[in-house]
């Protein structure tokens, strides 16, 4: 690539990062101040932020009254988990309300009741609670991805 290129190449990524500040999409979490601001992030990461705060609130009263079977709905399988201090395998919704209190401990459960939305990381391959108890992720259900309507949001890590 050539010196020209290259410089080209600068210059549009610096104008890309100027053009996104200009319209108020805060590169960075913790610039994340008002609803409006992690509504346009994301908008912006995600393509709609409505879908990802029903799912939250939901999430959120589901683990607060122990709705396993709710919250197992969620889940998307194979899951690693660590139960006694053993990393496992989680298949399906079924094995999963079996061991819900393993899975869900104290810890995750505070993390996901206390979790408020401005505030809360989020990039491109997910949002977080507390510090990394629990993310969730949207997965496209068809192939071409575009279809914000075909994306459905779960849980994806547990670090219980």
């Amino acid at each position: 690539m050539t010196k020209i290129k290259i410089m080209i190449a600068f210059i549009a990524v610096g104008s890309l990062a100027y053009s996104l500040n200009a319209v108020a999409i805060p590169l960075q979490t913790d610039e994340i101040k008002t609803i409006e601001q992690m509504n346009a992030r994301l908008d912006f990461l995600f393509g709609s932020h409505d879908d990802y705060y029903a799912f939250i609130d939901q999430l959120k009263e589901d683990v607060t009254h122990q709705n396993k079977a709710a919250v197992a709905a969620v889940v998307k399988y194979p899951l690693k988990v660590d139960i006694a201090n053993k990393r496992v395998l989680i298949k399906n919704q079924q094995q999963f309300i079996q061991n819900y209190q393993a899975i869900i401990t104290p810890k995750v459960k505070e993390s996901v009741a206390k979790q408020e939305f401005i505030g809360m990381f989020a990039n491109g391959q997910g949002m977080m609670f507390g510090s990394g108890q629990l993310w969730i992720s949207g997965y496209c259900m068809d192939k071409t991805c575009k279809d914000p309507a075909q994306t459905r949001i779960y849980i994806k890590a547990i670090n219980n």
